[in-house]
């Protein structure tokens, strides 16, 4: 499960690699002037960076979400295995117990 975490973040990665690349040579390809095309990437920039600040912060709060509920899931299947564990230790001990008691007959 958390190898496909990794790949579609890795995928999420280049893409917004591309948006940020696409979006440059975009604005380096308009007919503007040299200090109107830097100050429109300096707050493309700013704005991609802001969101993918926000994307990264939103998955570590999802995937911290998805740790806590799997170490939950983790405890409750041990300790009913560990119930079931003590139940069969049980059952066995009363079996053996059941089978040395003399019969009567």
């Amino acid at each position: 499960m958390s190898n496909e975490r990794g790949d579609a973040a890795g995928y999420l990665g280049w893409f917004f690699l591309g948006a940020a690349l696409g979006a440059a040579a975009a604005l380096l390809l308009t007919p503007k002037t040299g200090p109107q095309a830097r100050e429109l990437l300096r707050e493309q920039g700013g704005d991609v960076a802001r969101r993918a600040q926000e994307f990264a912060t939103e998955a570590q709060g999802r995937a911290g979400e998805w740790l806590d509920k799997s170490r939950e899931l983790f405890e409750e299947q041990t300790q009913r295995l560990m119930s079931a564990f003590e139940a069969g230790k049980d059952a066995m001990r009363e079996e053996i117990r059941k089978g040395s008691a003399p019969s009567r007959g």
